[in-house]
């Protein structure tokens, strides 16, 4: 076996070996949010311990009775939904339940899903169903709802901290009697720092650099480095795709037909911008809530301030849904459960239907948070509902629109100068005076109708008041015009409105004075002057009525308009038609210059948007929805936030929020989430922080500060961190990473000792470093660097073709040459490598990404034709730098190893690809190509120590 082949059998039983991540969590969050609301609403009426009557013997309000199954047997099998009973019971194939309606498929899927995922039912003792009373005052004394307090600095014994995280953390060591790891090789901490803050490997330059910096010191080697990474667009880039998994970013609506946001990319770019000019943390948090609604003392902020409201915008939505009031609470409460998530790492969303079941949150506070959404206006009205954009002021080319905009207007001025022709429907703006109109003129009021017409005013132009339509309902619609002519020849001609949907053969009979004629017309065509269509020229007597009547049974498809009837003496005709010819001249101008006017309009500047929110005309408090249902109104709620969060009077009573008149509560909410005096606010951020310098928060759930979440593991360093994030650092992100960077514990080795596996196997303590498998976006990043293809300029709207909906999109090999965080992101269709790789899933707030290990992942990097093609790149591009005449082969191996993993090769390693490389010296590109694929392939690749 060669050394290649080894390369990779090694890298495949090793991904096959590593156990995959655990999601307890979220199958928690997915029962409390679909399953039991429904077993409340639907079932516990008949199966519960207060049922007048428990039907079946079956308990549905516990964990135990849900599992035991009532006198029919098992209800579930866990794992296997097609062999619960509970599910053909509720597809109503075997029993039916509930009895009196089948549910949606949709619940019936997330029942299945349930039961799929294990049925994890977080439900203790006998029952669930009696009501308990939230006790704040209780509620405030778990650890995340404790004030923010700057703790005493530990001083641990010996020298072996380096700044005050370390004194934390040794203080455990000591306590538990560990030893800390021995610190990381110089080769490891440049790979760390490098992966760490900007995402990208190091080169062959950057390491040598480094490791002259770390032979004089290598306190100062990380500290140069760190300061220099910080400074880099492409920190900006790292650190804004970490943020970008938290507010769930992606640029379609996923949901129905899911849209494109051709304007999200703004967003993403605000976040980049945000993070590379260190924007200090409490602005940031007040511009995603109430950007729109700031003050800015230029044009440049107040666009940075309003994108970064459209953080209220970007969630999954489906706009195809037809129930208006349904589609708006399920925005608001996307909007709860995400800003809940994000900033104070509760999950609000739990508190829809009933109390929060493990946190101190009401049902009530979750309804004055959802008046305060309900108070903004995130939705556009139509079929397809959409979303509000606003126009930057600092985004458009101002003198080239002003440009166009003197065009245009010049054009619509030389436009506006021609004589007007008659009956020309663009003149007409809603109606049309009957006494304005030659000849004799019987208008639709003064008809003769049979069956159920239609009076409308809808679409213009019509005559006088309106006109009729018969609404598709043809059976039994007739119509009839009558008038007393004097002796003569007319033109007869029916106005009408037109457009597609309207009555493409209409027939009309005109009584005249040798007999009756039968038209037809196609009253979906424009009429020849946009108002009246002319059916034909006839002889009327002085002594019998003229009758023009229209029988719409007999009509073909579409609807059918009836509005006035003109008769027009062909002498006044004639004149009029004498009038048209001596305007041709201007007509052909007027064509001339319509279709310059529709040239320009196609060259119009952009005007640059962004999706945003913005507050509504009448802000107002809101009403519980009892079990979340929408329109099941309980008792209104004033506006306000998280009590248990907030402000307590010298009773232990929550202090009443005060929402200034006609305004929706969005500014007073940021300016509580970013406040000093938060308490989660500021523990979730420096724990994401620590958690993606270190490798795992000090709080293991960043996304999760409850009761479900699991205890910091430091918590007296978890308060230092968000202390000194507000009184030293003043708000900087770069500071904190600085901070944390700088310590002893980053520093540490990943290799566990026999100690470390014994006692401290799960890391809790810090006594080494995380070895952590690249992220999607670094992986891919890397093979882009290192073959040479990688464009660090390419950003903007990167699109590559903007339509309505994302659904078979085509991203191209390896998604081009950009970075990864420009990469297109859409629900519906995600790039590969990205899917592979555990990439974030943009419907949901990822502080931590699932890290999976599936062979899959070790194939793709074996079979990709992409991965190929960038290994070939790689491939030319390594050999392009070297005279492979005079260079060792044994160097080329070297380089070709730290460039792709930051280590030399072993002796073993060097010594076998010194051989294949000799087997193959009569095409050196595929023999490189194979190197450089199989190292691609290898664990040390996808993984940093």
């Amino acid at each position: 076996m060669t050394r290649i082949t080894a390369l990779l059998t090694l890298a495949l039983a090793a991904c096959i070996a590593r156990p995959a991540a655990t999601a307890d969590d979220s199958q928690i969050e997915f029962f409390e949010k679909k399953i039991r609301p429904v077993l409340v609403k639907h079932c516990y009426q008949c199966h519960s311990a207060v049922s007048k009557n428990v039907r079946g013997g079956l308990l549905l309000d516990s964990q135990v009775g849900m599992q035991s199954g009532g006198e029919s047997g098992e209800l579930i099998v866990p794992g296997k939904p097609g062999d619960s009973l509970l599910i053909s019971s509720l597809r109503h194939e075997s029993f039916e339940m509930p009895p009196d309606q089948r549910l949606s498929e949709e619940v019936i899927l997330d029942f299945e899903r349930w039961i799929a995922d294990g049925a994890v039912d977080p439900r203790k003792g006998g029952t669930s169903i009696e009501r308990r009373e939230i006790d704040l005052a209780e509620g405030r004394k778990f650890w995340s709802f404790q004030p923010v307090r700057l703790p005493i600095i530990p001083n641990p014994d010996g020298d072996w901290s380096q700044n005050n995280i370390d004194r934390f953390v040794a203080t455990r060591h000591q306590a538990q009697g560990l030893t800390p790891q021995k610190d990381a090789s110089a080769l490891q901490m440049v790979r760390r720092l490098y992966f760490t803050l900007i995402g990208l490997p190091p080169t062959a330059e950057q390491i040598q650099t480094f490791e002259q910096r770390w032979n004089q010191s290598a306190t100062e080697a990380i500290s140069r480095t760190c300061d220099e990474l910080l400074e880099r667009p492409a920190f900006g880039e790292r650190w804004g795709r970490h943020w970008l998994d938290v507010v769930r970013f992606a640029e379609s609506s996923g949901g129905g037909r899911s849209l494109m946001f051709p304007h999200a990319w703004r967003f993403r770019e605000y976040v980049i911008r945000s993070f590379n000019e260190d924007k200090p943390f409490d602005q940031f948090v007040k511009e995603h809530i109430a950007g729109d609604l700031l003050p800015a003392t230029n044009d440049t902020d107040r666009d940075d301030q309003l994108t970064g409201s459209g953080y209220l915008a970007l969630g999954p939505t489906n706009y195809e849904l037809q129930d208006k009031e349904l589609l708006q609470m399920e925005v608001i409460d996307e909007q709860i459960d995400t800003m809940g998530r994000t900033f104070l790492g509760l999950t609000l969303g739990c508190a829809r239907c009933h109390d929060h079941k493990f946190d101190p949150v009401p049902t009530k506070d979750y309804y004055a948070l959802a008046g305060i959404f309900r108070s903004t206006k995130t939705l556009l009205p139509g079929n397809v509902s959409s979303y509000v954009t606003t126009s930057l002021k600092s985004g458009t080319d101002a003198t080239a629109l002003a440009v166009w905009t003197e065009q245009r207007q010049e054009l619509e001025r030389q436009i506006a100068r021609l004589p007007a022709r008659s009956g020309d429907s663009r003149k007409v703006s809603k109606f049309i005076d009957s006494s304005t109109l030659p000849g004799i003129v019987v208008d639709d009021q003064d008809a003769i109708f049979e069956g159920n017409w239609v009076h409308s005013q809808m679409i213009a132009p019509f005559v006088k008041d309106g006109y009729h339509h018969d609404a598709f309902r043809k059976s039994g619609c007739r119509v009839r015009f009558e008038v007393q002519l004097p002796e003569g020849e007319y033109v007869v001609r029916l106005s009408h409105n037109y457009m597609a949907g309207r009555c493409i053969d209409l027939p009309i009979s005109i009584a005249h004075a040798e007999g009756v004629a039968e038209v037809r017309i196609n009253q979906a065509e424009r009429p020849a002057d946009g108002v009246f269509s002319e059916l034909g020229t006839f002889r009327f007597s002085s002594e019998a009525r003229a009758v023009v009547s229209i029988d719409a049974e007999k009509s073909g498809e579409g609807v059918v308009i009836v509005d006035a009837v003109q008769f027009l003496p062909v002498t006044e005709d004639r004149a009029l038609s004498n009038a048209a010819a001596s305007n041709q001249a201007n007509s052909r101008t007027r064509k001339r210059l319509e279709k310059e006017l529709a040239a320009l309009e196609k060259q119009k500047p952009e005007v640059a948007k962004v999706m945003s929110v913005k507050d509504e005309s009448a802000p107002a408090d809101g009403y519980i929805h009892v079990r979340g249902a929408v329109r099941n109104k309980g008792a209104r709620v004033a506006r306000g936030f998280v009590s248990v969060a907030g402000e307590f009077d010298e009773y232990g009573h929550p202090v009443a929020v005060t929402i200034p008149p006609r305004t929706s509560g969005r500014k007073q909410l940021a300016d509580w989430l970013s406040s000093r005096d938060n308490p989660l606010a500021t523990r979730v951020y420096v724990n994401r922080i620590w958690q993606h310098v270190i490798g795992e928060g000090i709080v293991r759930t960043p996304d999760n500060f409850g009761r479900m979440g699991q205890l910091p593991t430091h918590p007296e360093l978890l308060d230092f961190l968000a202390a000194s994030f507000i009184e030293e650092d003043q708000w900087s992100t770069k500071k904190l990473i600085r901070r944390i960077v700088n310590s002893r514990t980053f520093r540490l080795s990943s290799e566990m000792s026999e100690q470390s596996r014994v006692r401290d196997p799960d890391n809790i303590f810090l006594t080494r470093a995380f070895r952590r498998r690249l992220e999607a976006e670094a992986i891919r990043d890397a093979l882009l660097q290192i073959s040479g293809r990688i464009d660090l300029k390419i950003s903007g709207q990167t699109i590559a073709k903007v339509s309505q909906y994302d659904n078979g999109y085509r991203h191209g090999s390896l998604g081009g040459a950009m970075r990864s965080v420009y990469v297109p992101c859409f629900r519906n269709a995600m790039l590969e490598i990205f899917e592979i790789y555990d990439a974030a899933n943009p419907n949901l707030v990822s502080g931590r990404r699932n890290v999976s290990t599936l062979p899959a992942q070790a194939l793709y990097m074996l079979n990709s034709p992409q991965v190929l093609a960038t290994a070939e790149s790689a491939a030319n591009t390594f050999l392009g730098q070297y005279d492979n005449e005079s260079t060792p082969v044994s160097e080329m191996i070297q380089q070709a190893y730290m460039r792709c993993i930051a280590r030399p090769p072993t002796i073993v390693e060097r010594e076998q690809l010194e051989a294949f490389l000799r087997s193959r010296e009569d095409d050196s590109v595929k023999a490189w190509t194979a190197v450089f694929q199989a190292l691609f392939a290898s664990i040390d690749f996808r993984f940093i120590d």
